[in-house]
């Protein structure tokens, strides 16, 4: 219940696209308007429209051919925005997403800033479909904004479009609200709310009662150790200065008199614990399990796998014989793939997988969300819920390129992860960058498993493509941990084969394994609740760090972003030079 109501507030803020609709005849009325029409492939239709007298038809035989139909916007840099269209499709084909729209912006000159590209239409939908998408804050540098109505590139066959609708998107006063406990169960102790306010100058009320509706604390931090086993209400009111209650939002804590044995969960301090004892993923994404490949892997440092195929058992064993533990991947188990028609279908064919499997012990987590929209909030939150109602004793897991927009999907996940792949077209600090914005977008209450970039992106076909150098690598690695990374799973360890030609495996692999032999050697270190001693550090703000304590020892580390300049770094008086790229780890006692 404390996720139905968690979803159904935040689902009312996705939904508060409240201000005119900047898209000049949205309906396609005003004989096209300011849309930009190209002919063979774009024009204006009667056939069956949404609404009105017209609609927007998609006509294309020829995959090469990538045409768009648009017309420019005027956004507001800083704000977001909530774009829709009605989509209808016939024989749409080809392996991209589908018919859909887009809004993208630009800077003064023209250059490409970024955009919003929500899920497409594909096969053929007789019945017009909403297509939905949430857009990230735009850039403040940004001063031209546009949005097309289009097909995937490579893709064939006819779309009708209609009711174009780009609005402001007006966040709740509550943006998110959550505690630091795992599933929001403590057995005794101080416990933590995090509230998220649209409005920085509002003021948060904050009321916590009992079953019976007797108050028990009034604070954001409490202590639940006298408390009763049992189901509490937390109420967060959101008040402008002049005290008027702008929203609310509310949560359900349970207090638990002891925990039941479970295989894997994320305890206080963020650190995954398997069969009793902390772990740090340290992994790699596969596509399914091979035999010669397992015999590889299982000598290096790494210590887990993410399949993204459904290897079902066998591949399970295969892992488990060689000592390697598994995620494994429900991630595409949502209406509309792998021929799931239903929610009750995609149930089904979840609890299916969670039962023939949940009781082998590899298994140390479910990942149920491969960068899916936030307009799918209602179905990702859903697909949670299940994971934890069918296996209460693992975690799940979800990876987002959504970093900046971590914070809406809060309801669906226990561990989050983004994946920044900068080389070669952006510096790797952008894994900092990433590491710092996902670990914040969470108040830090999450555990966070990075998902660093180990693979070429010319094995995506991209012409600008190269591997990330071993220092590149290093300092993406350890950057990801300073900012506050609990765990690291490469990408990806199919693509280091699928460039062998270019550039061969084994100098490949050689270099990544390397690198995660360093993090594997710090592990200990890494993994200690020790507390470490205040710290004296000054650094630019290139360079990330983070101490560590472990058997009265004080370790810092510390990465240089920057891969041009060095960084010098005072730890309690004692100057550490980092050449560009660097990471270093320093004892202090």
């Amino acid at each position: 219940m404390k996720w139905l109501i968690f979803t159904a507030l935040l689902a009312i803020g996705v939904c508060a696209a409240q201000d005119a609709n900047l898209v000049v005849d949205p309906g396609f009325e005003d004989n096209a308007g300011p849309w930009r029409l190209r002919a063979p492939v774009y024009g204006l239709t009667t056939n069956k429209p949404h609404a009105g007298k017209y609609c927007l038809q998609y006509t294309n035989d020829d995959p090469s051919r990538y045409w768009l139909c648009g017309q420019p916007l005027k956004l507001q840099p800083g704000r977001r925005y909530e774009i829709t269209a009605r989509v209808r499709t016939e024989n749409i084909k080809g392996d991209e997403n589908g018919a859909t729209i887009c809004v993208e912006w630009s800077d003064a000159e023209g250059k490409f800033l970024g955009g919003c590209y929500p899920q497409g239409v594909k096969g053929t939908q007789r019945d017009w479909q909403l297509v939905r998408g949430l857009t990230g804050p735009v850039p403040t540098n940004a001063a031209r904004g546009h949005v097309s109505c289009y097909v995937r590139k490579g893709m064939t066959g006819t779309a009708w479009f209609d009711d174009v609708s780009v609005r402001e998107y007006i966040p709740p006063a509550i943006e998110a609200m959550i505690t630091d406990c795992y599933r929001d169960q403590t057995d005794g102790g101080i416990v933590n709310v995090h509230v998220g306010l649209s409005d920085p100058q509002a003021k948060v009320e904050v009321k916590v009662r009992d079953l019976l509706g007797h108050p028990v604390a009034t604070d954001l931090r409490f202590d639940t150790t006298p408390w009763k086993p049992g189901e509490y209400d937390i109420t967060a009111i959101a008040r402008n200065a002049a005290g008027r209650e702008l929203g609310r939002q509310s949560l359900t804590l349970t207090r638990v008199r002891k925990f039941p044995p479970r295989k894997s969960y994320i305890d206080r301090h963020r650190r995954l614990i398997v069969d009793g004892e902390p772990f740090f993923p340290l992994g790699t994404y596969w596509g399914g399990i091979k035999t010669n490949e397992m015999a590889i892997y299982a000598k290096s440092p790494f210590n887990c796998i993410m399949p993204y195929a459904d290897v079902g058992r066998a591949g399970v064993d295969l892992a488990h014989a060689h000592g390697i533990r598994v995620i494994y991947s429900v991630k595409d188990l949502y209406v509309g793939r792998r021929g799931i028609k239903t929610q009750a279908e995609a149930r089904q064919r979840i609890t299916q997988t969670v039962n023939a499997l949940k009781d082998h012990p590899a298994i140390i987590a479910w990942y149920i969300n491969d960068e899916l929209p936030l307009t799918m909030l209602d179905e990702l939150t859903a697909h949670r819920r299940w994971l934890e109602e069918l296996d209460p004793g693992r975690p799940t897991w979800v990876v987002l390129y959504q970093y900046d927009q971590v914070r809406h999907y809060l309801p669906t996940f226990d561990v989050i992860g983004t994946d920044p792949y900068p080389i070669p077209k952006s510096p790797p600090s952008k894994a900092l960058e990433w590491t710092r914005t996902t670990v914040a977008q969470t108040f830090g209450a999450r555990a966070a498993w990075m998902v660093p970039q180990i693979f070429d992106w010319a094995s995506y076909k991209k012409p600008e493509g190269r591997p990330p150098s071993l220092a590149e690598m290093r300092c993406m690695a350890w950057s990801c941990i300073a900012a506050g990374a609990n765990g690291l799973v490469f990408y990806s360890w199919f693509d280091l084969w699928r460039m062998d030609k270019t550039t061969p495996f084994e100098q490949r692999w050689r270099d990544v394994t390397t690198m995660a032999d360093e993090i594997r050697r710090w592990i200990p270190v890494l993994l200690s609740v020790e507390r470490a001693s205040l710290l004296s550090v000054e650094a630019p703000a290139t360079v990330a760090w983070r101490a560590f304590a472990k058997d009265g020892a004080v370790y810092v580390l510390c990465v240089n972003s920057d891969d041009k300049q060095p960084a010098r770094v005072q730890i309690a008086g004692r100057a550490v030079e980092l050449p560009p790229l660097d990471a270093q780890v320093v004892r202090l006692r």
